[in-house]
């Protein structure tokens, strides 16, 4: 009775998922009823005349008479009435590059007047995926018309909407307070490249015309939309962040000038020479700085900041040490007290409201820190960037007889010229664009440990399956490798570097194959490209396994979480051999129906790769909306019962993977040649359901974890192998 009741509950639980699996196609198939991109993917060169129709020119320019040619860095088209120059029209992707989530591109045109205000925005081509979060064609079209009328000089306040408006209850630009704007529900990032594209390309466009003279502001002087990659360390070598470490022996001795005798809150233990703090401080404003330190979709949050003007400044500071910068329970005070920053005869005190704490640095080779602030300096509050400025640091400490005094210290920081206007070398870019190309090299030159670190692991993973051999003879270092391995492909390569190959990536390869190739596009991620050459590759000698079965960091997550639920004792469902045979179909469906899907509209092909979990559980580490979370969380509780429950039966990059992988050469794995006729340990002892009744392994669904090879080579497990060793002794 009992197993007819787990055989039951299992039977329901795999319904219950198939059913979620034909719900999500349900809506791929039932989405919108016309895909959303108008027209082809941006041609080469400038887009202006591709997308621009008379309707939209009288959308932007009321009674515009006509438009000159496309022409200056950055490109734009003059507007012309009754003779005379009344704005400029330009495109986000011509001078700002703008992507989106899919990393697809995001075409806006924008027109900008002489009086620095932006007239209007059209989005004219997108490939956002918006089927399965319940958007529209219409949530995407109406959010620029949120800039029409807005001041270049203005910050921009995102309000996040929980849930789509609907057309009566979504504030008129006049009724909206300035700068505030409404994210797309769901959408938040495509809302901020949009914004970023829209609103710092109009930036650009009016710096470049005059509109915004830089003489007549101080940020001006400073080169804010100049973009080259570069990591933590090239940047505190040329200047762009300033260190200072100490040591308790130099905040003893800053004391003890001062009449003091002891810190206040020290370490008692700590000794002369140990670190007391690792202070650092970087100017975010010029995007060369700032992008490289707090990745594009967050700089462009920050940069257009609720209340920021475009003159504001926006400074890192942060620090690693056992004394804090910003003060115990500094959010309910009205300054931060132990810090400041001075600038000639002027001390600005840094209020707590203009100061948010960072969870983390997204800059590559970043030193290891216990705080990080941003803070936003107002342009009254009289901060020159182009000129040397320093920031205080103030150590409380103690007298004899407990008397307060301060150990001050100063941080100097200039700005280098290399960010400045008048030093940048080359037009002003973004995202590391050269006109058409992307400089994928320079992406490359700043992620150089990166790579070394990812090259050193593939390298290491293929000694171990080429040696699987003796590796197998050995079940304890086997069972080190395999789960060091994993642990290694979980934290570093999916939650630290973000590296998680997803089937939006081979749909990507495949559309660059048949349609426009580009090898600087492809090569804009190093990580993900290593991963999927090394994949590709890996798939003429191994098949899927060797991605899937080891460097996939979701399917180390199932795989690892499994062996702890198998430590606690946690009975595993056994799935029956026709059933298993059935629902791993489920996968292939899935594939060949997205990339079908990709070839008529990439907007439902997008929505439907959102059955992939790991962007909730990966690359955004489970900081995202519930929903995304509470999914990726069933998928996981799953596998405690049934190992690689999500690779096996619905992972369409596995299903994917395993079609590319008929081209295998050969198979390496062993067999006896009692597998399957008299004996079928090996059919048990496979996790995975790899195995088939005849001993024949599906090289299709195995994941290369080498169990099946640990029991064919141990002499008191298998039955052919125990049968030579008792015929031996």
């Amino acid at each position: 009775m009992a197993g007819r009741t787990s055989y039951a509950v299992l039977v329901w639980r795999i319904s219950w998922h198939i059913s979620g699996v034909a719900l999500v196609l349900a809506g791929l198939l039932a989405g919108p009823s016309r895909a959303w991109a108008l027209g082809a993917d941006p041609r080469p060169g400038e887009t202006i005349t591709q997308y621009l129709t008379p309707e939209i020119l009288q959308s932007l320019f009321p009674g515009a008479e006509r438009i000159g040619g496309v022409e200056g860095t950055p490109p734009a088209a003059a507007v012309f009435k009754a003779g005379q120059p009344i704005g400029y029209i330009f495109s986000t992707w011509d001078v700002t590059r703008s992507a989106g989530f899919a990393n697809r591109p995001l075409v806006l045109l924008v027109g900008i007047s002489l009086a620095g205000r932006i007239t209007g925005a059209r989005l004219v081509h997108h490939a956002e995926a918006i089927g399965i979060l319940g958007l529209r064609d219409e949530d995407f079209l109406r959010f620029p018309d949120q800039f029409t009328g807005y001041d270049l000089n203005n910050g921009v306040d995102f309000v996040r909407q929980p849930k789509p408006l609907p057309d009566l209850a979504r504030p008129s630009a006049t009724d909206r307070p300035a700068g505030q704007v409404d994210a797309i529900a769901h959408a938040t990032t495509s809302s901020i490249m949009m914004s970023d594209g829209v609103v710092r390309g109009a930036r650009m466009v009016a710096r470049s015309r005059g509109i915004m003279p830089a003489a007549k502001r101080r940020s001006g002087q400073v080169d804010v939309d100049r973009f080259t990659p570069a990591d933590w360390g090239a940047l505190e070598a040329a200047g762009a962040v300033a260190h200072l470490h100490l040591a308790y022996q130099d905040v003893l001795q800053k004391l003890r000038e001062r009449g003091g005798t002891r810190i206040t809150d020290a370490d008692r233990n700590a000794g002369p020479q140990d670190p007391f703090l690792d202070l650092y401080v970087a100017l975010l404003t010029p995007a060369d700085i700032g992008i490289n330190i707090l990745e594009a979709n967050w700089y462009a949050k920050y940069m257009y900041a609720s209340g920021r003007g475009v003159d504001d400044q926006m400074v890192l500071i942060a620090a690693n040490g056992r004394f804090s910068i910003l003060g115990a329970g500094w959010q309910t005070q009205h300054v931060i007290a132990p810090i400041e920053i001075v600038q000639g005869e002027r001390t600005i005190r840094l209020l707590t409201t203009r100061v948010d704490a960072l969870p983390f640095l997204h800059a590559v080779g970043a030193p290891p820190l216990t705080e990080r602030a941003l803070v936003f300096v107002p342009t009254e509050g009289g901060l020159d960037p182009a000129q040397q400025w320093q920031l205080r640091l103030l150590v409380p400490g103690e007298t004899a007889d407990g008397k307060p005094v301060f150990a001050d210290f100063a941080l100097p920081y200039r700005l280098p010229d290399s960010y400045l206007a008048q030093g940048a070398k080359e037009p002003a870019t973004n995202d590391a664009f050269d006109n058409e190309r992307l400089a994928w090299p320079a992406i490359w030159r700043a992620r150089t440990g990166e790579i070394a670190i990812l090259g050193t692991a593939l390298a290491a993973l293929t000694a171990i399956l080429f040696l699987q051999a003796p590796i197998s003879r050995r079940p304890r270092l086997h069972r080190w490798i395999r789960t060091g391995f994993l642990s290694w492909t979980l934290i570093w390569l999916g939650w630290y570097a973000g590296a998680q190959l997803t089937v939006v990536s081979v749909i990507t390869w495949i559309h660059s194959l048949v349609t426009d190739f580009r090898w600087d596009y492809l090569l804009a991620d190093p990580l993900i490209t290593i991963l999927l050459g090394f994949t590709i590759a890996s798939l003429f000698l191994w098949g899927r396994a060797a991605f899937c079965g080891w460097l996939c960091p979701f399917g180390a997550l199932q795989e690892l979480t499994n062996k702890a639920a198998r430590g606690l004792r946690i009975p595993q469902l056994k799935i029956p051999i026709a059933l298993h045979s059935r629902l791993v179909l489920g996968k292939y469906v899935l594939f060949v129906a997205l990339v079908a899907v990709s070839f008529v509209s990439w907007d439902l092909a997008m929505a439907g790769t959102e059955i992939e979990p790991f962007k909730a559980a990966i690359i955004l580490r489970f900081m995202t909306e519930w929903p995304m979370v509470a999914y990726a969380l069933a998928l996981i509780a799953a596998t405690l019962f049934v190992e690689r429950f999500y690779c096996r039966f619905a992972c369409p990059l596995g299903g994917g993977l395993a079609i590319f992988g008929k081209v295998r050469v050969f198979n390496s794995l062993k067999r006896h040649a009692e597998c399957g006729s008299r004996c079928r340990v090996c059919e048990t002892v496979c996790p995975v359901g790899a195995i088939k009744r005849d001993g024949r392994i599906n090289m299709n669904e195995c994941f290369y974890c080498l169990d099946c090879q640990v029991t064919y080579y141990n002499d008191h497990v298998c039955p052919p192998m125990v049968w030579r060793r008792k015929l031996l002794e």
